[in-house]
């Protein structure tokens, strides 16, 4: 066996631990195929909203919902429907930041949406975002 072989061979074995100790300690680990399937996929920007950005719903939701890949606190929500009616949404106010942050929405007729969002970490730090959605 070729020396060059053999040391990818040895680096792969000595790895394996460390890879099989990441996969346990996902957040995923022990998720059914059908589960891990039904999970909204993370953007790059690592935000996670619901209703998702470009959704296209059955129903109107109840909540707006945004999970971040660390504590912020939601400082405003502005949904613009159709004809351009703008509802700017009514924001709890939370004593700490959290990871996912979710406020009620107002009653949505059929038609699509977008949700403007705000949020604040605790270091002042500011995120925002856009999701646009469709009620049927």
């Amino acid at each position: 066996m070729n020396r060059s072989l053999l040391a990818g061979f040895v680096t792969l074995v000595a790895l394996a631990p460390l890879s099989l100790a990441q996969a346990q300690s996902h957040s995923h680990a022990g998720m059914s195929a059908q589960e891990h399937a039904a999970m909204p996929a993370a953007p790059a920007s690592g935000i996670v909203t619901v209703p998702a950005d470009n959704a296209m719903l059955s129903a109107a939701p109840q909540t707006f919902s945004a999970t971040f890949p660390h504590a912020m606190t939601l400082k405003s929500l502005t949904v613009t429907g159709p004809a351009t009616d703008t509802v700017n949404v009514e924001i709890a106010a939370s004593t700490a930041p959290q990871m996912t942050v979710t406020t009620p929405l107002p009653t949505l007729a059929p038609g699509s949406y977008s949700a403007a969002w705000t949020a604040t970490g605790s270091d002042g730090h500011e995120m925002n975002g856009t999701v646009r959605f469709m009620v049927h």
